[in-house]
């Protein structure tokens, strides 16, 4: 999640070379990891449903990436009115200075199962202490979040063992060959290897104590967002309608993202399912928590990614948030 300044550089560059905005027009916008975990479930709802359109905004298609760092970068890069990013990487580019504003708030709250292997004696936070904890490396949100659920449990760090391994499918191996402990897996990862047979123990009591934090959240340009409010204010009402279709049925809209994901209705409608037991209304209607906000700039801070405390003002614009279509 962590901008580097070498993607900084490009990024600065990719926008000087741009033309001015034009109006508004149909384009492609940007979710972080569309297609792949479920921050981008609600634009698959908004973009088969027609929300986006009805809303006003001429949105042609998705744009996905790996990271909030290559979404940002992608964004910058082409005339793309919006984006879905994990805010860590947001507040990363701003700092850098990108001319860019938070516009709405898309996620907050668990996601992410945390897991250990069948059998093993993980129970509460007594049990915790000396076992492996794995997170993706140094300075990143994952070990920020590992850090919190410790502290949460009236742990220090010296109580575990913290191990940098890279992503989730290393984390995951690493569990099974038993070189760690606990492993962070987020949807619809573990519902599709549960369906597949893999052979997990969940541990919700240790996901309860995952600091409130939120997760991604909406970009735009300052261009953008001076030249076409209206484009954007569409593109969050639109996924706002999609985020309340996901709360009123479920299943069809299950059926719907399994379509665009390539994946059976089943794992996504389990992926929904666990998701929602852990946080009820994880897809928020775009409004901004500045509590969530705040959790997650408590976390990055203690990693050494951030100095509080942060002045939102600096980083948001609620200008094009309609109070009716995000309720």
């Amino acid at each position: 999640m962590k901008l580097t300044k070498h993607l900084a550089g490009a990024a600065v560059l990719a926008w000087a070379a741009m033309s001015a905005v034009s109006p508004a027009k149909a384009a492609d916008i940007v979710v972080t990891h569309y297609g792949s975990l479920m921050y981008g479930a609600p634009y698959a709802i908004a973009m088969e449903k027609g929300y986006f359109t009805e809303a006003g905004a001429d949105v042609t298609g998705i744009l996905t990436s790996k990271g909030g760092g290559t979404s940002v970068r992608n964004m910058m890069a082409g005339d793309t009115p919006f984006a879905e990013v994990a805010l860590p990487a947001a507040i990363s580019a701003i700092k850098e200075g990108f001319p860019i504003r938070i516009v709405s708030m898309s996620t907050a709250g668990s996601s992410a199962l945390l897991v250990t292997r069948p059998g093993e004696k993980l129970e509460n936070a007594e049990d915790l202490k000396g076992k492996r904890l794995v997170y993706s490396r140094p300075k990143s949100v994952s070990e920020a979040i590992f850090l919190g659920i410790v502290e949460a449990a009236g742990l220090k760090p010296e109580d575990v063992k913290m191990v940098a391994i890279g992503d989730f499918g290393a984390g995951l191996t690493a569990l099974e060959h038993n070189e760690i402990d606990v492993a962070i897996i987020p949807e619809p990862i573990y519902s599709r290897k549960k369906a597949a047979g893999a052979d997990y123990q969940v541990l919700p009591w240790l996901s309860a104590l995952t600091p409130y934090s939120a997760g991604t959240v909406g970009i735009v340009t300052e261009e953008m967002l001076a030249a076409q409010p209206d484009q954007i204010r569409a593109i969050i009402a639109g996924r706002a309608k999609a985020v309340r279709f996901m709360y009123d049925q479920p299943e069809e809209a299950a059926a719907i993202i399994a379509r665009v994901y390539d994946m059976e209705p089943a794992i996504i409608s389990a992926a929904i399912s666990n998701i929602r037991a852990m946080t009820d209304h994880w897809w928020g209607a775009g409004d901004i928590d500045y509590k969530a906000m705040d959790g997650m700039a408590n976390m990055m801070a203690s990693v050494g990614l951030v100095d509080l405390p942060i002045d939102w003002t600096a980083y948001v614009d609620e200008s094009v948030l309609d109070a009716k279509a995000t309720q």
